[in-house]
This record gives C-alpha cells, structure tokens and sequence, in this order.
C-alpha cells in the first residue's frame, strides 16, 4: 500500500504554485506547509491551496515534525543555504534547479544527504515526463546507433527591468544558470560529461549573460551545439543524431509533446507524448516512489550527474568571466 507524504512548500513564487497544483492531483501527496520571508505571502498561498500550515519563516517548515518532504522553490542563491537547512533538520529534499550556484556548493549538499541517508534530487523535471521514455527505448534498442551529435536551445525574450531575478547578479541570474541548464542536463543524459566545453557569451548591462553558445566535445567523437538566451526568441525543441536515424523532440525541451524519429529514405515516424496535469507531478511521484522504496537518490536523476553539470557550468562562467556576489 502506497504511504501519503506531507510536503513543506518554500518559497511562494511561481515555480512553487505550479509544483503545488501538480502535487494536489496526486493521492500521495498531501500539501502540508508552506513558509514565506512574508507572512501574507505564506497565508495567501495557504488559503490559496488549502495548505493547513503557513509559517513565515523557512525554519518552521523544516522544523515542523509533520513534514517529511521539503520543495525548494526559492531563486538561485538561496538553495544551497535552503537545502543545506532542511537536511540539518532531517527532511527529504527536491531542489528547483539549477541543484546551486556553483560545483563546491553542490558537492557539500550531496555529502551532507549521504551522510545523513537523506532523499536529495535537483528538480530536473522533463527527465520524468512521458517523451523520455520513447527516447530512452528507441536509444537503447539501438534505432538511432551510434549518437554522434545532440542540438538544443532554450531562449526566452524577457522584457523585465534589471531588478529581475533573470538579470539580477544578487539572485545568481543570468541565461545561463536559468535556461543553460535545460539543454546541458539532456546533454548529460544522452552523452555523458564532456571532455571539452567551447562557449561564446554576451554580458548585459547588469553584468550576467543573457546569451551563450555552447560547444561540447565528447571522448566518443560526439559533439553537442547548444543555446541558451534571455534576449531572443527560438523553437526550443531539441534533435539528436546517430549514425542510423535522427530524433526531433518537438515542443519546448522542457515539456515535449511529441517525438519523430527519421531514418534514411523513410517518412518520419511521429509519436504524441501528452502530460496530464502540468506535468510537475511526474518528478514529484518519482521521489515518493523512491522513498517508499527506501532509497536516497533517484537513478534517473543521480546527484553525480547533477555535480557535473554544475561543473559543465562553472567553466562555461569562468569562460565568460561572471562571479557571484555570493560566491
């Protein structure tokens, strides 16, 4: 029999409202508390979603004894202090991604996990959606062959003041820690880590990146072109390449609808890949499946692959010269 989790809610922006609609159509699941720097914040969003407990500090959500899993919804800078409270205080975390700011932040919150025998997972969600299973099989019983090359882009036009948590050095904004991570994550997922990371970036006027080419170079031969920008518009859908057949993931790369896999002289083979709901439940039941089965990291998002696309990011920043005012 499937247990029921309560969940604690931090944060109370947008990410966390849609993570919280996902987690009501689950029966698992049960919205248990939630925690703003503000309390009306904390109280609207709790009457909002009938959430029975609204603290206006994060403490009291971890602190509270009734919750078991924590949801990490804050910006960039705070996770790795977020994350690093709710372990000390023996929750199960999800994470928004990108998992921190940087790789030496990382690796403290997945040594702190293990050694506390802790659930911890940066919320990659389109890893758990319905496309990534087509994917997967079509990869695995060799229909594509040898993957040589991967292509993929997540840029949005965003037409906000510099205050903006996209544009704000003080929220570790920026293209690439927000977008980037998208189309480097699937990069991880079908080719591993690469040997060589080739980037060209453009700074604004608040100092961060709002655009980033990325060239990877793979020890297989493979290549990866990838994008990412906050200051021009593009299809965001992703294709991969082998030696037998080619994948387009239609639709943004962060919630595909549809699959087609080409191979030569033959018509395109069109697979429809719909989400239910707003499809931030599939990593939300993930985790739960996991907890119930008593393990701490979920192989399809494993903390050592989360470390190295923090790593990947680091030296795409070092490239482009940006520090963090936390850092």
């Amino acid at each position: 029999m499937k247990k029921t989790y309560n969940w604690g809610i931090i944060g109370t922006g947008r990410i966390s409202n849609l993570f919280t609609e996902a987690l009501t159509t689950l029966d698992s699941a049960k919205v248990y508390a939630v925690g703003s720097r503000a309390e009306g914040s904390a109280r609207n969003f709790a009457e909002h979603w009938a959430v029975p407990r609204a603290y206006s500090s994060y403490a009291d959500v971890y602190n509270d004894q009734e919750v078991e899993i924590v949801y990490i919804g804050t910006p960039h800078n705070f996770h790795f202090q977020n994350v690093k409270d709710a372990l000390n205080a023996g929750k199960h975390v999800i994470c928004e991604k990108p998992l921190t700011i940087n790789a030496q932040q990382a690796r403290i919150l997945v040594d702190l996990a293990r050694q506390k025998g802790l659930f911890l997972m940066e919320a990659m969600w389109n890893r758990f959606q319905p496309w990534y299973a087509v994917v997967k099989e079509l990869i695995d019983n060799g229909s594509l062959g040898q993957l040589h090359h991967f292509k993929a882009d997540l840029s949005f036009r965003f037409d906000v003041g510099p205050e903006h948590r996209i544009f704000n050095p003080n929220l570790a904004g920026g293209a690439l820690l927000d977008l980037g991570v998208y189309p480097i994550a699937l990069a991880a997922l079908f080719l591993g880590k690469p040997a060589e990371i080739m980037s060209s970036s453009h700074m604004c006027e608040t100092g961060v990146d709002d655009q980033v080419t990325m060239i990877f170079n793979y020890a297989s031969g493979a290549t990866a072109d990838l994008g990412c920008s906050s200051r021009y518009l593009s299809k965001n859908n992703a294709t991969l390449h082998g030696t037998k057949g080619f994948i387009e993931i239609h639709g943004m790369i962060i919630r595909p609808e549809k699959i087609s896999y080409y191979q030569q002289g033959e018509n395109a083979i069109n697979i429809e890949t719909p989400y239910i709901s707003n499809g931030y439940q599939y990593e939300a039941q993930a985790v739960m499946d996991m907890l119930q089965e008593g393990a701490i990291e979920h192989p399809a998002m494993p903390l050592s692959e989360s470390l190295e696309i923090m790593e990947t990011m680091d030296i795409i920043r070092a490239q482009m010269g940006l520090v963090y005012p936390d850092e």
